[in-house]
């Protein structure tokens, strides 16, 4: 187990694994590979696990996944030049998008449109994605009286309502940045519904929210004199708050101090994992809370900036929690994939560790819990398969192919085209 801190650094040790490559340039687009072992060669549908959808503006790459977690050469479209982010829902059926806002071409011009929320449905043969729905997103004015567009900041699809936030920046004092909530109700074919959306937080909040959507609750961070919220996602989508806490472990969190921001990441089984820049220490932690009430149960003295779980369908099999971390030496930044196994407590266990190129933006378990994909900042699509104990193997590396993912399945993708018929 790790051991509980607030203030003691862990000594973590992991399994390091062996890694292979990809090997394939896709045509017409901009992901190249590392030379590597050959692409495997075509299989019966039977043996696909789905695919994995990437966004590169203004292109999203749809890979086959064979049953080993490696991605086939991928099909390549361009739907939209103002996709912004790309979300999967938990059944795999549907890819949710969130499009327009603010965006800047090669020439430096600014650009704006309509912000909306889209439903994509896959095709069964290849993947490529067809839209089923979209609903446009009223825009409510800032604090100057003005119907500016944003910035889409996160998307989260659930099996019936897809969660997506919004920024803007107004240059005016006491309110530089609105931040909108929003989300739509999704049938089951994936057409949506009318938008709700909350009433815009204002700055000092710099609202950052996670949203599980198995327990349907958005997690809300930020700075303020409660920086951490729990709140129930009612079924017209509203919010109303549960629990809310200023406290990682023993140490409080500091109303109005611009160092002390904390940042949800990730949720599993009623465990929440924080990330939390404490302006006392200056030690970035990982703080972990149990339950809708946010009762602190640990702290871990990791500075990790992203985060994904695996929630495994039975309840006595342990979950698998990846975070991507970056550490200060004193000369640079060192950058880390750290996997660990979660028990029915909540205590993890380190099962992997391996430091990596650049630092991890995106993380990705496939449904299975057989394969995680990461994407760094330089662009970098990786993809890992998991073995016994979450320990993990690199089998691909795409230079230049990663942007926001989603899966979907292909069983999924049949029943989903049986319900819209």
């Amino acid at each position: 187990m790790l051991q509980r801190s607030a203030g003691v650094v862990l000594l973590l040790c992991g399994v390091l694994a062996g890694c292979g490559s990809g090997d394939f340039t896709p045509p017409g687009a901009p992901a190249t590979a590392s030379p590597g072992s050959p692409t495997p060669s075509p299989s019966p549908e039977a043996t696909s696990a789905g695919y994995l959808h990437v966004l590169q503006r203004p292109w999203v790459m749809t890979y086959e996944i064979d049953p080993s977690g490696r991605l086939r050469p991928p099909v390549t479209q361009r739907i939209s030049k103002d996709l912004k982010l790309l979300a999967d829902e938990p059944q795999g059926r549907f890819v949710y998008a969130a499009r327009g806002g603010w965006s800047q071409s090669q020439l430096g011009v600014v650009e704006q449109s309509d912000l909306a929320i889209v439903t994509y449905v896959p095709d069964a043969r290849d993947g490529t994605l067809s839209q089923v729905s979209e609903v446009t997103v009223e825009q409510a004015p800032g604090p100057c009286g003005c119907f500016e567009a944003g910035t889409w900041q996160r998307l989260k699809g659930g099996a019936n309502r897809v969660h997506g936030l919004w920024g803007h920046s107004y240059y005016i004092p006491g309110h530089n940045w609105q931040k909108n909530y929003v989300s739509a109700a999704v049938a089951s074919d994936g057409r949506l519904g009318p938008i709700s959306r909350q009433p815009p937080w204002y700055n000092p909040d710099w609202a950052q929210i996670l949203v599980d959507v198995r327990a349907n609750v958005l997690y809300k961070g930020g700075l303020s004199n409660s920086p951490l919220e729990a709140n129930a996602i009612e079924p017209d989508g509203t919010l109303d708050r549960i629990g809310r806490s200023n406290l990682c472990l023993a140490t409080t969190m500091h109303p109005y101090d611009d160092y002390d921001l904390v940042t949800p990441l990730a949720t599993a089984r009623g465990v929440l994992f924080t990330s939390f820049a404490n302006s006392e220490y200056g030690v970035p932690m990982v703080c972990a809370y149990q339950g809708p009430g946010l009762k602190p149960l640990y702290a871990l003295d990791m500075p990790a900036d992203v985060a994904d779980a695996f929630v495994p369908s039975l309840p006595d099999q342990p979950v698998l929690v990846a975070m991507g971390l970056r550490t200060w030496t004193g000369r640079d930044y060192r950058s880390e994939l750290r996997v660990f196994s979660m028990n029915s407590e909540g205590d993890l266990r380190q099962t992997y560790a391996q430091e990596v190129p650049d630092y991890i933006e995106k993380l990705l378990f496939h449904p299975s819990g057989r394969s995680l994909y990461t994407v760094d900042h330089i662009g970098g699509l990786r993809v890992y398969t998991i073995g016994p104990e979450g320990r993990l193997e690199l089998a691909m590396h795409i230079e230049h192919g990663g942007g926001s993912m989603a899966i979907t399945l292909k069983d999924a993708q049949r029943e989903a085209g049986e319900a819209s018929r």
